[in-house]
């Protein structure tokens, strides 16, 4: 799963450009609705499945009356699960989406006061609209266009499927400023963010996925000598014990463990005994 914070100095500058309306980074979202016509995917937020783009734009752009100009007004997040994950979900959007309003109760319980402790919100605190897209395009900077074997704008192949969030700068109150791209991790841990999303989709849905995989990287590449050890340990462990489970399970089954099929000798005994006293010939 690759959760993501946007950040428009890098990544975009135009279309994700956040210090003014929204507008433009909701029309680029709606250009898939033109091949879709009545299939097209509406916006959805946290209480809502069908949103028009006039009213996230109405919505985000009234939502932030204290921002002064030149500053952020709203934020740009993305969730793309793995083709595997998609396959483990069934290619069900309903479920992804379901899960994309999980992610941002855990996005709004990320952030925190200057003391560290939590601001306790929820996703429903927040004026949040996504948008599912099952595209991705090519850029000028992709490889394959450089070598001339794409063009720019050209589909890419394979599962794309990802969701794009536009999250307001202040909550629903418009009193509480919200920035996820603060330098500060007290304040708001992108790290930790992603770490929560990813480990929430294993967790709740059941895969070992990307969580697992982002729990190793960041231990082995942060953690201390004692917690790389306790990390590797813990998973050796974990892994005797799934073996060690699934070894049972095969012993139950009489064709891979022949001593399950193998009879007692005085039970032989006894039922050969019963056998020919049924045929008379016992004494």
């Amino acid at each position: 799963m690759y959760v993501k914070v946007i950040n428009p100095k890098k990544h975009g500058k135009t279309e994700y450009n956040n210090s003014a309306g929204c507008s433009a980074v909701v029309n680029y979202l709606s250009k898939e609705d033109k091949d879709k016509g009545l299939e097209k995917e509406f916006f959805f937020s946290h209480d809502k499945d069908h949103v028009l783009s006039a009213d996230v734009i109405r919505s985000i752009d009234n939502n932030c009356p204290s921002i002064v100009k030149g500053e952020a007004r709203f934020y740009s997040l993305v969730v793309a699960p793995r083709p595997d994950e998609m396959d483990h979900l069934k290619n069900d959007k309903a479920r992804l989406k379901q899960y994309v309003r999980d992610t941002m109760d855990i996005y709004a319980r990320n952030f925190n006061r200057k003391d560290g402790t939590s601001k306790n919100l929820s996703g429903g605190d927040l004026v949040y609209y996504a948008k599912l897209e099952e595209n991705r395009y090519y850029k000028g900077r992709d490889e394959a266009v450089k070598l001339g074997k794409a063009k720019q704008g050209d589909v890419m192949p394979g599962d794309n499927t990802h969701v794009h969030i536009i999250v307001s700068r202040t909550d629903r109150t418009k009193k509480i400023k919200l920035s996820p791209l603060a330098n500060s991790k007290k304040l708001f841990s992108r790290e930790n963010f992603k770490l929560k999303s990813c480990k929430h989709f294993d967790d709740h849905y059941r895969y070992e996925g990307a969580g697992k995989e982002l729990e190793k990287h960041i231990v082995m590449r942060d953690g201390s000598i004692q917690e790389r050890a306790d990390y590797i340990n813990r998973e050796y462990d974990r892994n005797r014990e799934h073996e060690s489970s699934i070894e049972n399970d095969l012993l139950k089954i009489p064709h891979l463990n022949p001593a399950q099929g193998q009879q007692n000798p005085d039970e032989k005994k006894r039922k050969k005994k019963s056998e020919e006293k049924k045929r008379g010939l016992g004494r």
